[in-house]
């Protein structure tokens, strides 16, 4: 499954990308999530990990992301260990439109543990509503 999602945020993009970076503010923007951890602590680097549990469809799902990529005010990849429980890349892109920053989400991933026995259509379109709706929620929070 690939999905990506854009939004226009009126705000500069050095303000998007730190909100965005900060994992302890992440459940701000992405409600599924309830607890996330940096390691380690301090500046994201390539290498640095992510930890997330979150709710997804009802179930506690637990995530590692590696920052595999991370260009400050530009771009940031990550991608999940092999002991997630989603098998994912995640891409992220910071651009200056001159009256706002258009962040785009594309997001390549493949159901492991207990998600593989969800029908691909249900946790595709769940997934895409996911994702619609942390973008939506972002440019809510930071406009607000």
């Amino acid at each position: 499954m690939r999905y990506q999602h854009k939004v226009d945020i009126d705000s500069p993009v050095s303000r998007v990308f730190a909100f965005m970076d900060d994992v302890a503010r992440e459940p701000e923007w992405q409600p599924g999530i309830k607890a996330a951890y940096k390691e380690p602590p301090g500046d994201t680097a390539v290498g640095t990990e992510k930890r997330y549990v979150s709710e997804f469809m009802g179930r506690r799902i637990e995530n590692t992301y590696v920052t595999k990529v991370f260009d400050r005010d530009q771009k940031v990849v990550y991608e999940t260990t092999p002991d997630s429980v989603l098998r994912a890349k995640v891409e992220l892109t910071f651009t200056d439109t001159g009256s706002s920053t258009q962040v785009t989400m594309a997001v390549e991933g493949k159901a492991a543990g207990a998600l593989k026995f969800i029908p691909k259509g249900i946790l595709e379109a769940v997934f895409r509503k996911e994702l619609e709706g942390s973008l939506t929620l972002l440019k809510k929070v930071l406009e607000a």
